[in-house]
């Protein structure tokens, strides 16, 4: 069971930090091109990231669960 949980932790925070440095790079390149303020954009996208990636896994889990493929 602990190892389940390990697991479980583990692959949220690889998918959460993905999503953080996905956004925040995504909004460095807003903030490069004078779109908003840069530390704006970085900060904004970050946030961005992190909500993208919790339904990202949120509709793996999902999917997982259908299929049966839990692993």
């Amino acid at each position: 069971m602990a190892d389940e949980s390990n697991r479980n932790f583990i692959e949220w925070i690889d998918v959460l930090a993905k999503g953080i440095l996905a956004g925040c790079a995504l909004g460095a390149i807003a903030g490069w091109f004078d779109i908003l303020p840069i530390t704006k954009a970085v900060a904004l996208g970050g946030l961005a990231g992190c909500l993208a990636a919790i339904n990202f896994k949120q509709r793996r889990d999902d999917r997982r669960k259908k299929d049966g493929t839990d692993q």
